[in-house]
Protein backbone atom coordinates (compact mmCIF):
# COMPACT_ATOMS: atom_id res chain seq x y z
CA UNK A 1 0.00 0.00 0.00
CA UNK A 2 1.38 3.39 -0.97
CA UNK A 3 0.68 6.11 1.54
CA UNK A 4 2.98 9.04 2.21
CA UNK A 5 1.48 11.11 4.97
CA UNK A 6 -1.85 12.57 6.05
CA UNK A 7 -3.84 14.84 3.73
CA UNK A 8 -1.95 17.88 2.54
CA UNK A 9 1.18 16.05 1.41
CA UNK A 10 0.14 15.64 -2.21
CA UNK A 11 3.62 16.27 -3.58
CA UNK A 12 4.81 13.03 -2.00
CA UNK A 13 1.85 11.03 -3.34
CA UNK A 14 2.16 12.57 -6.81
CA UNK A 15 5.90 11.89 -6.90
CA UNK A 16 5.51 8.27 -5.89
CA UNK A 17 2.65 7.74 -8.34
CA UNK A 18 4.64 9.22 -11.22
CA UNK A 19 7.68 7.18 -10.22
CA UNK A 20 5.55 4.03 -10.27
CA UNK A 21 4.23 4.89 -13.73
CA UNK A 22 7.73 5.57 -15.05
CA UNK A 23 9.14 2.37 -13.53
CA UNK A 24 6.23 0.28 -14.79
CA UNK A 25 6.63 1.76 -18.27
CA UNK A 26 10.38 1.16 -18.26
CA UNK A 27 10.00 -2.45 -17.15
CA UNK A 28 7.37 -3.12 -19.80
CA UNK A 29 9.40 -1.38 -22.49
CA UNK A 30 12.55 -3.30 -21.57
CA UNK A 31 10.75 -6.62 -21.55
CA UNK A 32 9.01 -6.17 -24.86
CA UNK A 33 11.12 -3.99 -27.13
CA UNK A 34 14.72 -3.56 -28.14
CA UNK A 35 16.80 -0.46 -27.48
CA UNK A 36 16.08 2.31 -29.98
CA UNK A 37 12.88 0.68 -31.24
CA UNK A 38 9.65 2.62 -31.53
CA UNK A 39 7.56 2.75 -28.36
CA UNK A 40 5.24 -0.20 -27.80
CA UNK A 41 1.74 1.07 -28.57
CA UNK A 42 0.21 -2.18 -27.38
CA UNK A 43 0.52 -1.05 -23.74
CA UNK A 44 -2.61 0.56 -22.32
CA UNK A 45 -2.69 2.06 -18.84
CA UNK A 46 -6.07 2.40 -17.13
CA UNK A 47 -6.39 4.42 -13.93
CA UNK A 48 -9.63 3.68 -12.07
CA UNK A 49 -11.09 5.50 -9.08
CA UNK A 50 -14.38 5.50 -7.28
CA UNK A 51 -16.22 8.82 -7.25
CA UNK A 52 -15.38 10.98 -4.24
CA UNK A 53 -17.51 11.15 -1.08
CA UNK A 54 -21.18 11.88 -1.73
CA UNK A 55 -23.70 13.94 0.21
CA UNK A 56 -25.79 11.24 1.88
CA UNK A 57 -28.18 13.86 3.27
CA UNK A 58 -29.25 14.89 -0.23
CA UNK A 59 -32.76 13.74 -1.08
CA UNK A 60 -32.79 12.06 -4.47
CA UNK A 61 -30.87 9.48 -6.44
CA UNK A 62 -28.22 11.76 -7.98
CA UNK A 63 -26.30 12.64 -4.83
CA UNK A 64 -23.71 15.40 -5.31
CA UNK A 65 -20.29 15.47 -3.65
CA UNK A 66 -20.06 16.61 -0.06
CA UNK A 67 -17.27 18.90 1.20
CA UNK A 68 -14.85 15.99 1.68
CA UNK A 69 -15.69 14.78 -1.83
CA UNK A 70 -14.93 18.17 -3.37
CA UNK A 71 -11.54 18.13 -1.61
CA UNK A 72 -10.85 14.59 -2.83
CA UNK A 73 -11.72 15.59 -6.43
CA UNK A 74 -9.22 18.45 -6.19
CA UNK A 75 -6.66 16.04 -4.73
CA UNK A 76 -7.19 13.68 -7.66
CA UNK A 77 -6.50 16.57 -10.05
CA UNK A 78 -3.27 17.36 -8.22
CA UNK A 79 -2.10 13.73 -8.01
CA UNK A 80 -2.85 12.97 -11.66
CA UNK A 81 -2.28 16.45 -13.05
CA UNK A 82 0.96 15.54 -14.83
CA UNK A 83 -0.42 12.40 -16.46
CA UNK A 84 -1.57 12.84 -20.05
CA UNK A 85 -4.87 11.01 -20.51
CA UNK A 86 -6.19 10.03 -23.91
CA UNK A 87 -9.71 9.79 -22.42
CA UNK A 88 -11.57 10.38 -19.18
CA UNK A 89 -14.65 8.19 -18.70
CA UNK A 90 -17.33 8.85 -16.08
CA UNK A 91 -20.80 7.60 -15.36
CA UNK A 92 -23.80 9.93 -15.85
CA UNK A 93 -24.16 10.53 -12.09
CA UNK A 94 -23.19 13.96 -10.77
CA UNK A 95 -20.79 12.58 -8.13
CA UNK A 96 -18.79 10.75 -10.80
CA UNK A 97 -18.64 13.71 -13.19
CA UNK A 98 -17.77 16.18 -10.40
CA UNK A 99 -14.92 13.93 -9.26
CA UNK A 100 -13.36 14.01 -12.74
CA UNK A 101 -14.09 17.64 -13.65
CA UNK A 102 -11.18 19.32 -11.80
CA UNK A 103 -8.68 17.06 -13.59
CA UNK A 104 -10.39 17.53 -16.95
CA UNK A 105 -10.31 21.33 -16.48
CA UNK A 106 -6.63 21.17 -15.49
CA UNK A 107 -5.82 19.22 -18.66
CA UNK A 108 -8.20 21.11 -20.92
CA UNK A 109 -9.95 17.84 -21.64
CA UNK A 110 -13.59 16.81 -21.76
CA UNK A 111 -15.38 13.93 -20.09
CA UNK A 112 -16.82 10.96 -21.92
CA UNK A 113 -20.02 9.96 -20.14
CA UNK A 114 -20.79 6.25 -20.44
CA UNK A 115 -23.75 4.52 -18.83
CA UNK A 116 -22.85 0.83 -19.13
CA UNK A 117 -19.95 -1.42 -18.10
CA UNK A 118 -19.58 -3.00 -21.55
CA UNK A 119 -19.55 0.41 -23.27
CA UNK A 120 -16.89 1.64 -20.84
CA UNK A 121 -14.73 -1.42 -21.52
CA UNK A 122 -15.22 -0.94 -25.26
CA UNK A 123 -14.26 2.73 -24.95
CA UNK A 124 -11.09 1.83 -23.05
CA UNK A 125 -10.12 -0.70 -25.72
CA UNK A 126 -10.55 1.99 -28.38
CA UNK A 127 -7.72 3.89 -26.65
CA UNK A 128 -5.19 1.04 -26.92
CA UNK A 129 -1.70 2.37 -26.38
CA UNK A 130 -2.98 5.33 -24.34
CA UNK A 131 -3.63 6.18 -20.73
CA UNK A 132 -7.28 6.31 -19.67
CA UNK A 133 -8.99 7.47 -16.48
CA UNK A 134 -12.24 5.86 -15.34
CA UNK A 135 -14.29 7.41 -12.52
CA UNK A 136 -16.98 4.97 -11.46
CA UNK A 137 -18.71 3.56 -8.41
CA UNK A 138 -18.03 0.93 -5.75
CA UNK A 139 -19.87 -1.64 -7.88
CA UNK A 140 -18.78 -0.59 -11.39
CA UNK A 141 -15.02 -0.28 -10.83
CA UNK A 142 -14.65 -3.98 -9.86
CA UNK A 143 -16.78 -5.04 -12.83
CA UNK A 144 -14.65 -3.00 -15.24
CA UNK A 145 -11.42 -4.39 -13.78
CA UNK A 146 -12.81 -7.94 -14.01
CA UNK A 147 -13.89 -7.43 -17.63
CA UNK A 148 -10.50 -6.00 -18.66
CA UNK A 149 -8.45 -8.64 -16.85
CA UNK A 150 -10.70 -11.66 -17.45
CA UNK A 151 -10.62 -12.33 -13.69
CA UNK A 152 -14.24 -12.68 -12.56
CA UNK A 153 -13.22 -12.98 -8.88
CA UNK A 154 -12.34 -9.26 -8.97
CA UNK A 155 -16.04 -8.39 -9.37
CA UNK A 156 -16.38 -8.68 -5.58
CA UNK A 157 -13.50 -6.30 -4.88
CA UNK A 158 -14.36 -3.75 -2.15
CA UNK A 159 -13.54 -0.23 -3.35
CA UNK A 160 -12.97 2.74 -1.04
CA UNK A 161 -13.06 6.43 -1.86
CA UNK A 162 -9.26 6.69 -1.55
CA UNK A 163 -8.45 3.71 -3.80
CA UNK A 164 -6.59 4.41 -7.01
CA UNK A 165 -6.13 1.38 -9.27
CA UNK A 166 -3.56 1.32 -12.06
CA UNK A 167 -4.23 -1.46 -14.55
CA UNK A 168 -1.58 -2.13 -17.20
CA UNK A 169 -2.70 -4.06 -20.26
CA UNK A 170 -0.03 -5.37 -22.61
CA UNK A 171 -0.77 -7.52 -25.65
CA UNK A 172 0.23 -11.16 -25.00
CA UNK A 173 1.08 -10.48 -21.33
CA UNK A 174 -1.02 -10.95 -18.19
CA UNK A 175 -2.64 -7.73 -16.94
CA UNK A 176 -1.00 -6.03 -13.96
CA UNK A 177 -3.05 -4.32 -11.28
CA UNK A 178 -1.71 -1.92 -8.66
CA UNK A 179 -3.88 -0.70 -5.81
CA UNK A 180 -2.73 2.68 -4.52
CA UNK A 181 -4.37 5.31 -2.31
CA UNK A 182 -4.69 9.07 -2.54
CA UNK A 183 -6.03 11.77 -0.27
CA UNK A 184 -7.49 11.17 3.17
CA UNK A 185 -7.89 7.53 4.19
CA UNK A 186 -11.44 6.28 3.83
CA UNK A 187 -13.54 3.30 4.82
CA UNK A 188 -15.58 0.92 2.68
CA UNK A 189 -18.69 3.13 2.80
CA UNK A 190 -21.42 2.60 0.23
Amino acid sequence: MLRCAPVGHTACVRSRFLILLVVAGAVLAASGSRLGAAPDTSTTTVVLVRHAEKDTHFVGADQPLNAAGVLRAEELARVLGDVSFSAIFTTPWSRSRKTAEPLARHQGDSLTVVDAIDRTVQGIRQHAGGTVLVVGHSNTIPQIIAALTGRSELESLAVRYDDLFVLTLVHDHPPRLLRLHYGAPSSFAR
